[in-house]
């Protein structure tokens, strides 16, 4: 029981859910999911801080007492970020000691899908309530939606796994 006896599927959501947390650590730590430019100023921001250039002089700061709809989005964006991390610890376990348990691999793909979910809300309101405020989303918020993607590949394949299903 190890790595060479997993399946290619567990294989895979291993490298997938790797790819995700790295992707939402990103996403939920860079100051750009939003940006704007006004020539001589510009403005960009994330779910934790935001920053302005004016005459070449860049200045960030924490985002304190946050809208609730705000407040919802940091909220459903780390806890997507915790269950691909919980995701991830099973899918370890269950590649590396316990290829056998068919209880951790049921559990490691429903995190991996709750992950998506809580991702994909999260964008979904965000998207809804910022875009009276912004004029164009920015890179963190791309990826952030790519690490749902990535959790709901990952739970695809997990899923597959648990059923037996073969390459």
């Amino acid at each position: 029981m190890g790595f060479g006896d997993a399946s290619i599927f567990l294989k895979v959501v291993l490298i997938l859910l790797i790819v995700a947390f790295v992707i939402q650590i990103l996403g939920v730590a860079l100051p750009y999911w939003y940006a704007e430019d006004f020539g001589s100023a510009s403005y960009n921001g994330g779910l934790f801080r935001s920053c302005n250039e004016v005459l070449n002089k860049k200045k960030c700061s924490s985002i304190k007492n946050p809208a609730d709809w705000f407040a919802a989005t940091q909220a459903f964006e780390l806890i997507g970020l915790f269950l691909i991390i919980g995701a991830l610890v099973l899918t370890i376990v269950v590649v590396f000691v316990k290829n056998d348990m068919k209880i951790l691999k049921l559990v490691a793909w429903i995190l991996s899908f709750c992950a998506f979910g809580f991702i994909i809300i999260g964008i979904i309101i965000y998207g809804a309530e910022a875009t009276h405020l912004l004029k164009e989303y920015s890179g963190a918020f791309a990826i952030t939606i790519i690490a749902g993607l990535v959790c709901l590949a990952a739970g695809v394949l997990g899923l597959l796994d648990w059923m037996g299903k073969s390459v």
